[in-house]
């Protein structure tokens, strides 16, 4: 039985997500892979909603497409909401109808990387008059595999931040 409130795993999490948005949002401080950085705070997130109940992923997808949003664009929006559904939509289906383990994570998280950052370039990069083809061969897929990549080792961090920290 739990006595206190998971205040350390908040704490220990919080710090991990301002240190991952650092990164990712820093010029070239985090390499290059593929010609892409990874997004980091994506990554984060769904990581934390393979490891948790839906609740805590919602909220913890809340905090991720903030900052996200503020670097991408400047305003709040667009990553807050499909972040947090995205997340939403991984921990119920792990907690409800699939196993919890790296593989369906990963297999669940390629789909949702892929139409976070599918919708983002259709709506914000070929409506508005961009060539789409070559943007997303060259920019965005390239990303979508190097979110994909970075999400197993923080997979791993989120699963001993949940399930060792403070219980």
């Amino acid at each position: 039985m739990k006595t206190k409130p998971p205040v350390l795993r908040y704490v220990v999490l919080s710090v991990l997500l301002l240190l991952l948005w650092l990164l990712q949002s820093t010029p070239k401080l985090l390499p290059e892979l593929f010609g892409a950085k990874p997004f980091l705070l994506l990554a984060a997130a769904l990581a934390f909603s393979a490891c948790s109940k839906p609740v805590p992923s919602v909220i913890i997808g809340a905090v991720c497409g903030v900052p996200a949003d503020i670097s991408a664009s400047g305003g709040v929006g667009f990553f807050s909401i499909t972040i947090v559904l995205v997340c939403f939509a991984q921990a119920s289906l792990l907690g409800t109808y699939l196993n919890r383990n790296l593989l369906t994570a990963t297999v669940l998280s390629a789909g949702s990387v892929a139409a976070v950052l599918s919708l983002y370039c259709l709506l914000f990069k070929i409506l508005p008059g961009a060539d789409g083809g070559s943007l997303f061969l060259t920019a965005y897929l390239p990303r979508m595999l190097c979110t994909l990549i970075a999400f197993v080792p923080l997979y791993g961090l989120m699963n001993l931040i949940t399930k060792k920290i403070n219980r």
